[in-house]
């Protein structure tokens, strides 16, 4: 379905090129009037008020409707993008919450990795979890979320041990 084919009948020839395919109708890549806005739209009315055969002039009713259609096609695009944006703070969320964690998953080359998340990026191809090995992983590509293995310091204390105590009077003497 052609949006601007039903709205402005005989404008294709009028249409930005950047919208308009080698056949004349609007195409911008896979999505057609992806590179259309609303001033585009009011560009085409008032040229088609112009243009019109003053026998037959364009209805109020007919307007209305292109208007009408005008407005849902900018609320579209504002919802996709407020949705867009909230996607985004949900990804970061989610990363986020790996921080410390050990992760699996693959690089941007397909190449399995494996690291601790040291940090979280946020990039135009999407959030990224860095990890301390150097290695980068893209947030859709994690396969799997542990938590990260305790280590040892070199002093030779543990977090939370405890040292065995005599099992004679139950009193070291100290």
């Amino acid at each position: 379905m052609s949006v601007s084919a039903s709205l402005l009948p005989g404008l294709t020839d009028q249409m930005p090129s950047t919208a308009k395919s080698a056949n004349g109708s609007s195409s911008s890549g896979g999505n057609s009037l992806q590179s259309l806005n609303s001033s585009d739209f009011i560009q085409f009315l008032i040229t088609e008020l112009q243009n019109q055969d003053p026998m037959n002039p364009t209805s109020s009713d007919a307007m209305l409707q292109q208007l009408s259609e005008i407005g849902q096609l900018q609320s579209s695009t504002n919802l996709d993008t407020d949705l867009t944006g909230m996607v985004q703070q949900n990804q970061v969320s989610a990363a986020s919450s790996m921080l410390g964690k050990q992760v699996q998953g693959t690089d941007q080359n397909s190449n399995a990795v494996q690291g601790i998340v040291s940090a979280v990026n946020v990039t135009t191809n999407g959030v990224n979890l860095s990890l301390t090995n150097g290695s980068t992983v893209s947030l859709a590509n994690v396969t799997s979320i542990t938590s990260a293995p305790v280590t040892t310091s070199g002093s030779g204390s543990t977090a939370g041990a405890t040292t065995p105590t005599s099992s004679g009077s139950g009193s070291t003497g100290s």
